[in-house]
């Protein structure tokens, strides 16, 4: 009489392996929430006492604060391309350009923190260069596509990406002292006037 063969065990899900992963969501959660409150450069003490976790800890699952901010930029990216949809170019000019600021103000509102957080490592790091590249990439491919009137010339392509760019943005709300409600129009009036 042959024997069975034993049946596969149940593999069960590694309890460190579970944990670890649960640990570097909480880092992560951490310097996204530090970063958000305001905290532009927040130190490994800072993200490890937020996290509740032990300062070795956080470079036990990061190399070093440049991957742990690579991390964060992969988390702000999702965030922008949620929110910056590819969007048809129907409907008169002026709704498109009033829908086209919106969205990407509301984005620009929600990333300033990080956008400004970058700006503090954005000297020394390959990475956060080539991702700020790739930003500024979608964003003018967005433009030319929800706004073709704006490749008329290189120079309309280049003065209405300037108006609504990020650094516009922060710079109407930061140093300006606009409320998000005036400087939205700010730039709808910008962009208006560039491809009336």
């Amino acid at each position: 009489m042959s024997k069975q063969p034993a049946a596969p065990a149940e593999s069960k899900p590694d309890g460190r392996v579970e944990r670890s992963v649960q640990t570097r969501a909480k880092i992560t959660a951490a310097v996204l929430d530090l970063v958000g409150r305001g905290v532009l450069d927040p130190t490994a003490e800072a993200v490890a006492v937020h996290a509740g976790v032990g300062y070795r800890t956080v470079f036990r699952h990061f190399e070093d604060m440049e991957a742990l901010f690579d991390e964060l930029n992969a988390k702000i990216t999702q965030i922008v391309l949620a929110g910056l949809p590819d969007l048809p170019p129907e409907g008169p000019l002026a709704d498109r350009i009033t829908g086209f600021v919106l969205r990407r103000t509301q984005v620009f509102e929600a990333i300033t923190n990080y956008y400004l957080s970058g700006n503090i490592r954005l000297h020394s790091s390959e990475s956060l260069r080539r991702s700020r590249a790739n930003f500024a990439q979608m964003l003018r491919r967005q433009q030319a596509v929800y706004l073709p009137e704006s490749t008329k010339t290189p120079e309309t392509a280049a003065l209405v990406e300037l108006v609504a760019t990020i650094d516009a943005w922060v710079r109407l709300r930061r140093l300006q002292g606009c409320d998000v409600e005036t400087a939205q129009r700010i730039v709808v009036r910008g962009v208006t006037a560039l491809l009336a």
